[in-house]
């Protein structure tokens, strides 16, 4: 029997690729940090190779995608190419520094800063690399930012927090924000702006993990 189209292995792959390019670095969901060894689930979930193979190994006979329930099997993974991904990484560099809604993000936050120097942003995306762009961004207009990602542990992650929301003149008035490490259970209410930088990528993720999820009636 020939695979769906949502299972055809080039296409999954295809749509990482574009994921990828389109922001820079991509984050496993179960380690929060940078793939490495990307691979696919059948319903079209990426994860560390490594990442996914302890779950594999971990649930015995019945294992599930840690994202949306779906069956997962060792022999369905789906692993990206090396030279793919190599050609990737290079691209990526040069859509994150040329992108110009970095600049856009970077002249609003300027503006904002000019009208009222006490007024503090949140700035989401789900991109690592982006957010470092950003950062780099931020040093050299001498903004004060505080950041929060999946590579930071509890300490570091509440201490971020608890900069940003002081008052203070030597205060962080900008936050960076994983997506995928600060979804849950954080309080960023200092923050009156917010920027999403991929919000199309946002959007795409809740309309496949819908269409997807076993428990939605076809």
């Amino acid at each position: 029997m020939n695979p769906s189209p949502d299972h055809d292995p080039q296409r999954l792959i295809n749509d990482l690729l574009v994921e990828l390019s389109s922001g820079v670095d991509e984050e496993c969901l179960v380690c929060l940090d940078s793939l490495v060894d990307p691979v696919i689930t059948r319903c079209g979930h990426a994860f560390c190779q490594h990442c996914i193979m302890n779950i594999i190994s971990s649930e015995n006979m019945a294992p599930n995608c840690p994202l949306c329930g779906a069956p997962v099997n060792e022999n369905d993974l789906i692993k990206v190419p090396e030279n793919t991904r190599k050609k990737t990484n290079g691209e990526m560099t040069t859509v994150g520094k040329n992108s110009s809604k970095l600049e856009a993000l970077l002249n609003a936050l300027v503006v904002i800063r000019k009208q009222n120097p006490s007024i503090k942003s949140l700035v989401v995306s789900q991109f690592t690399s982006l957010l470092d762009l950003i950062e780099d961004a931020l040093r050299r207009e001498n903004f004060l930012f505080a950041r929060l990602d999946g590579r930071m542990t509890q300490k570091a992650r509440a201490r971020a927090i608890e900069r940003f929301s002081d008052t203070g003149s030597s205060a962080p008035t900008v936050f960076l924000l994983s997506l995928t490490a600060g979804g849950v259970g954080l309080n960023l209410t200092a923050a009156t702006r917010v920027f999403l930088m991929d919000p199309n990528t946002m959007a795409n993720r809740k309309r496949s993990h819908r269409s997807r999820s076993p428990s939605r009636e076809q």
